[in-house]
């Protein structure tokens, strides 16, 4: 349990998330599911739930039962919606995630059908999620643990300061820089995203535009954006379903399954992938998208990074400042119409965004 090295964060990040991201009121039932490597933060998290005057409940997860099932499980086993997941949703306001597993490197033994059927059971909880408007806030510090430093070749301390670096930062700087690209997206018609290997456009529609800034309040509630994370910081938005045109071409590493995906690219005709590629490791992206269901090949979103603190090359690019991020999948939960159990992202470091011919970013940086 001491591989999470997350001793400098616990008390400090369990109140803030619980009084300041989720806004925890009296009589509350607050969900907190966690893996045993995060148990000491879920303490911490109940712990300032109950002060709160709410009433917190912990569900565990263990690395062993999670990769014997992945591997030794039949997929109609695993396919089966978590039927008393959704019951004590009925009664949840909010939910606290600690990411997991340990180590994800037995996510290279697990085979497609098995990662597809795991993805279906869990689309009813998503949907009742969405329905009842439950408050989410996802720790991703519960990744930051030296077998999965080990697996993706990271330097496990510089990543643990990275990740406590951008949980620290000023988040009310954050929220502010984020209204402003919010106001110029929101009122936009045309975006064009231009790098090396990049060549998109896109119309924005009448979707709105959302800022991830660590809060989920009422106001988020009411649109329906429901989920915030700790570290966080981006401004995102679903593109007007079929609009999207063009060639992406990512120039940064997506750690996902067990592996590096390195250099993905995407050709998008009315809104769709029709090709995808990669300079290595895409067997990890079809392992995913192969029996995933619903409108996955569909443009999802676009979303520029607000944290000065995020540095690249770990799990939180998108979240770096000046990066550009486009997703395929899922988006309802951005006011978007696709529906799938299936999501999948992917970056630019050096990106140049046009806003109806006006630069918001240009090779990286802000412009605003």
């Amino acid at each position: 349990m001491a591989s999470s090295g997350n001793s400098k964060l616990p008390k400090s990040l369990a109140d803030t998330v619980v009084n300041t991201s989720l806004r925890v009121k009296p009589d509350e039932t607050v969900v907190i599911n966690t893996w045993q490597h995060t148990l000491p933060l879920a303490s911490q998290l109940a712990y300032q739930v109950r002060k709160a005057g709410a009433l917190p409940l912990v569900t565990l997860d263990m690395d062993e039962y999670w990769w014997k099932s992945l591997t030794e499980l039949p997929v109609e086993n695993l396919r089966r919606p978590l039927r008393h997941n959704i019951a004590l949703l009925e009664e949840t306001d909010a939910s606290i995630n600690l990411s997991g597993p340990e180590d994800p490197m037995t996510y290279r033994r697990v085979e497609a059908p098995q990662m597809a059927a795991i993805f279906d059971s869990f689309q009813k909880s998503y949907d009742k999620i969405r329905e009842k408007k439950i408050r989410n806030a996802e720790l991703l510090v519960g990744y930051v643990t030296e077998p999965r430093a080990k697996t993706y070749g990271f330097d496990y301390g510089d990543w643990r300061k990275n990740v406590e670096d951008a949980s620290n930062a000023d988040y009310e700087k954050i929220a502010q820089l984020g209204k402003k690209l919010a106001s110029t997206l929101q009122h936009a018609r045309q975006v064009e995203v231009t790098s090396d290997g990049t060549s998109l456009k896109m119309e924005i529609g009448a979707h709105p535009v959302f800022v991830e800034d660590g809060i989920v309040d009422q106001e988020d509630r009411n649109k329906g954006f429901l989920f915030t994370s700790i570290p966080t910081g981006y401004v995102t938005l679903a593109p007007k379903r079929g609009t999207v045109e063009g060639s992406f071409q990512s120039d940064m590493t997506v750690p996902v399954v067990g592996q590096l995906i390195k250099g993905i690219n995407w050709q998008f005709q009315k809104g769709q992938v029709v090709k995808t590629s990669a300079d290595a490791n895409l067997d990890a992206f079809q392992k995913m998208h192969e029996h995933s269901t619903g409108d996955k090949d569909q443009a999802a979103y676009l979303s520029i990074g607000l944290n000065p603190a995020v540095k690249s090359g770990y799990l939180n690019d998108q979240m770096g400042q000046g990066t550009v991020t486009v997703g395929i999948g899922e988006n309802q939960y951005l006011s978007g119409e696709n529906k799938s159990s299936f999501q999948f992202q992917a970056s630019l470091s050096k990106a140049t965004v046009t806003v109806d011919g006006q630069p918001l970013v240009h090779k990286g940086k802000l412009t605003i």
